[in-house]
């Protein structure tokens, strides 16, 4: 989808409450936490200069036109660029379910995106779809996903976080989230995201967001490996 960016920083846990001012003084709404812990083998840690520490995963979207403030601000403020400070990653999104998940995100930041759309702007023959929900409504997101045509999914555990976790639609939500990876064939994605979108999505008691990331090449699951 074009207009969007998914970005997703990894960085030592101690650094926790610079990145949240960060995010809240860049105006940037909707972000995810979890924790996480680096996989790296020693050899591999000092040939890039990192050392083995806890870490925390932050997850949000961005708007294109911001994305070069967004990584000016992430070197200059937080000195990520030094060695041992973590990474970022900026993704082209593939699709976002509805304005309900783009308000989540970015606020009242003027897009062109009508409720209901999903774009389709890449040509990968996969996708993961992802779906962020409140705790304890992954089985609601699987039980639609499955109904749709999709197998199987993962599940982490995150926190929200940022101004738009207040309230959602003018409704509280609480914090602890659960986000739900699901790999589906492009041809499956349009029904998978809109099951998901009736069952869990803004609208419901789960407050789901989804949105999907294009995959071009899949490893180790036989359905999925010659895509071609």
């Amino acid at each position: 989808m074009t207009g969007l960016r998914y970005l997703i920083v990894i960085t030592k846990r101690e650094y926790s409450d610079d990145y949240l001012d960060f995010f809240r003084s860049h105006g940037v709404n909707g972000v995810v936490s979890s924790l996480c812990t680096g996989t790296a083998n020693e050899s591999t840690l000092s040939i890039l200069g990192l050392e083995k520490t806890e870490k925390i995963m932050f997850q949000t979207m961005i708007p294109e036109p911001e994305v070069a403030d967004i990584i000016k601000g992430l070197i200059v403020e937080l000195d990520l660029a030094s060695v041992g400070n973590g990474l970022a990653t900026f993704i082209r999104l593939d699709g976002i379910g509805g304005a309900s998940s783009l308000k989540y995100f970015i606020g009242d930041k003027p897009i062109e995106k009508k409720e209901n759309q999903i774009m389709n702007t890449c040509e990968t023959k996969a996708v993961m779809i992802v779906t962020i929900v409140d705790k304890g409504n992954t089985d609601l997101v699987m039980d639609a996903a499955r109904g749709a045509g999709a197998n199987g999914g993962t599940v982490v555990h995150a926190k929200g976080t940022g101004a738009q976790m207040a309230k959602f639609f003018g409704v509280p939500i609480c914090e602890e989230k659960e986000m739900v990876y699901i790999l589906a064939r492009r041809t499956h994605r349009d029904d998978i995201m809109k099951a998901i979108m009736e069952k869990a999505g803004g609208n419901t008691n789960a407050h789901g967001v989804i949105f999907t990331l294009p995959v071009d090449t899949v490893v180790g699951l036989k359905a999925f490996e010659n895509l071609d």
